[in-house]
């Protein structure tokens, strides 16, 4: 695409920053109905990751109403043969934290010498002189060793263990670091040939540049030994058609990394292939809204996949008090804002100090950091009443006591919820009014989650959240109070209170339609969906919602990823969604195989409706004449245009 191109697609994406609709006017009114047609559209815009072809002609088939309600019961739709494929190889998404550990964690890294420990080396007294002793005593302690076991030692030690001793001993460990060093080098190589030793210059040719039949001849005859060593030597573009390949070369760069890999992918999949499109919709919603950070620390990553899993995806249609135990309990949970941690009362006083799976004072002595109220503010702050929901700093330090010991059993290695007795602050606590008597132990905890969850704020707040996500960045207030009374009468009721939202004049009304930008995930998943475009690896294309301002996984912050336009109009992250645009048009986006052919003999408005699902508007028509004329010959480059057009970003 000319600059000239880029420069029209850039302005015309201004149109999403003004907040200007479609057709140049103001949005709608919300109580002024979308025509038929439009209703369809609406719905699939909002409630899926965007029309795949022949979406809207089944929606209309089978009735809108109807449409909706099958998908608010994701039981009863049979899933996409084709996703669980894409999902199988990703087998740490199967796996148990524990077991993530021990595949993931514990595993050598290809490539890495063991090199032998220093207390196989030396014995307990030699060691103590060789790190702790006097100068003489280091000296004597080294020139004792056979000269091996001495080269082994002297390329171990640390640097302040020279100090003072003789010029020969210190260019002799220069000389063992320089060995061991080598012989790292020679060992990476030997396990590790770069690809040029391990295929003829013919057959490296094909790797680099062969079409996929020709690279799928050449890997098919290798062994599985040679296949890991071409996948560690290939970059990961150049596997994107061979997923498996792929993973298997990242395996064995950094095994840790991958876990984090499938669940970025999972979710890419998930959101283009599924046929259960509001509950993915939904499990992104209440991932977002109950954030956790995948760079906390080891027991964060050991259970991301258990957290969207086991305290997210069952619960998005079902109870909120359940959805929020089930958070509230997760180690993923209690890791992130660190409640894991927070102790009550005078626990120093007990003895013994942690019984069972704790290990006594060492369990204390590491994790002994007094009451922590992090999880307490975000509860109530961000997952339930809202910052203006009437608690005061008061009921924060209550709601903290109340969830001591709520804990963290083995968190480094097998990490699952406990409760520890001597953690806890037996006290009587009052919250919000409500009195919590002392020696409730566990319990006091679930009861906040109760008080929490049937308060008239938390009603108001879930249900606003839930309307900005599905209506508009500012839902008219007298649908939040129609869902908020569907919340408090039915206990709760996720489902109820989505079927209220969805049956709604706000909901279908122009005051509605075209309000909401696409975030990254959306944009990347509608195109894909809408081109039909065939996602062998979804790889890449999670790295391009990075590109783009979404790191999935990786917000740091509580808050999550505010569901409001501005989050996603900076510069560069609208400069992400034209690149992305146009490579995936050009069939650039390695992993992705787009075909324009039913493209070929449409003019572009007949293109930009296919894309659209209506006729584009005279913004949208101007700027692609001006980029590639009425009767493209090339219709990739309308393609590209009308997915980074206004009228795409906005759902």
């Amino acid at each position: 695409m000319s600059l000239r191109s880029v420069v029209i697609v850039a302005v015309a994406l201004l149109f999403i920053a003004a907040g200007v609709s479609p057709n140049g006017s103001a949005a709608g009114r919300f109580d002024s109905k979308l025509t038929p047609d439009r209703q369809i559209v609406q719905a699939l815009n909002r409630l899926t990751f965007g029309p795949r072809p022949g979406d809207i002609d089944e929606v209309r088939r089978i009735g809108v109403d109807k449409w909706i309600e099958q998908q608010l019961h994701p039981d009863q739709i049979p899933e996409n043969p084709a996703l669980e494929e894409k999902l199988k190889p990703l087998d740490s998404l199967h796996m148990t934290p524990g077991e993530i550990m021990q595949e993931y964690y514990q595993q050598n890294r290809m490539g890495m010498m063991r090199m032998t420990p220093m207390m196989e080396l030396l014995t307990p007294e030699q060691r103590r002189k060789v790190n702790n002793g006097t100068a003489e005593e280091r000296k004597a302690a080294l020139l004792s060793l056979d000269p091996e076991k001495r080269w082994q030692v002297l390329a171990s030690v640390a640097s302040n263990v020279l100090d003072g001793l003789p010029d020969d001993i210190q260019q002799e460990a220069k000389l063992a670091k320089q060995r061991q060093q080598d012989e790292r080098m020679k060992e990476q190589r030997k396990l590790h040939p770069p690809l040029q030793e391990l295929l003829t210059p013919a057959e490296t040719q094909i790797a680099l540049r062969g079409t996929k039949e020709q690279r799928e001849e050449l890997y098919s005859a290798m062994d599985i030994s040679k296949r890991q060593q071409v996948a560690w030597a290939l970059q990961p573009a150049a596997l994107a058609d061979f997923p498996e390949m792929r993973r298997m070369g990242s395996v064995a760069r950094n095994p840790r990394q991958v876990v984090l890999e499938d669940l970025r992918e999972a979710r890419v999949d998930r959101a283009i292939y599924s046929n259960r499109q509001l509950e993915e919709v939904l499990t992104d919603f209440w991932f977002n809204h109950f954030n956790v950070f995948e760079n906390k620390g080891q027991p964060e990553q050991l259970t991301l996949a258990s957290y969207e899993n086991e305290a997210i995806r069952p619960h998005v249609l079902g109870h909120f008090k359940d959805l929020l135990l089930a958070t509230a309990r997760h180690p993923a949970m209690l890791y992130y804002l660190d409640n894991w941690s927070s102790m009550g009362g005078d626990v120093f006083n007990v003895g013994p100090f942690a019984p069972g799976p704790f290990g006594g004072p060492t369990f204390l002595a590491q994790q002994a950091h007094g009451l922590n109220e992090n999880y307490g503010r975000e509860l109530m702050e961000l997952h339930t009443l809202g910052v203006n929901g009437g608690y005061t700093q008061k009921d924060v330090i209550e709601v903290a006591r109340c969830f001591t010991g709520w804990t963290i059993r083995a968190p480094n290695t097998k990490p699952e919820f406990t409760f520890a007795a001597f953690m806890h602050d037996t006290g009587e606590k009052t919250v919000l009014g409500h009195k919590i008597a002392a020696g409730g132990g566990e319990q006091d905890g679930v009861q906040v989650i109760e008080i929490l969850a049937h308060h008239p704020s938390t009603a108001q707040f879930i249900s606003r959240q839930l309307a900005q996500r599905f209506v508009s960045d500012d839902p008219p207030a007298a649908l939040v109070d129609r869902m908020a009374k569907t919340f408090l009468k039915t206990d709760g009721d996720l489902r109820a209170v989505m079927e209220t939202m969805l049956k709604s004049v706000e909901f279908f009304s122009e005051g509605a339609w075209q309000t909401k930008i696409k975030s990254p995930l959306e944009m990347v998943a509608s195109a894909v969906r809408v081109t039909g475009a065939e996602a062998g690896d979804s790889f890449t294309l999670a790295q391009k919602v990075t590109d783009m301002g979404e790191p999935l996984y990786g917000k740091i912050e509580p808050t999550g990823f505010k569901d409001a336009t501005e989050t996603w109009l900076s510069t560069a992250g609208l400069m992400a969604r034209i690149n992305f645009a146009n490579a995936l048009a050009a069939g650039k986006v390695p992993g992705v195989k787009l075909d324009t052919a039913r493209f070929a003999d449409k003019d572009t408005a007949a293109i930009a409706h296919d894309l659209l699902h209506r006729d584009a508007s005279r913004e949208t028509m101007a700027a692609l004449e001006k980029g590639v004329g009425e009767k493209p010959a090339n219709p990739g480059a309308a393609v590209g245009l009308l997915i980074s057009s206004p009228e795409f970003q906005r759902r």
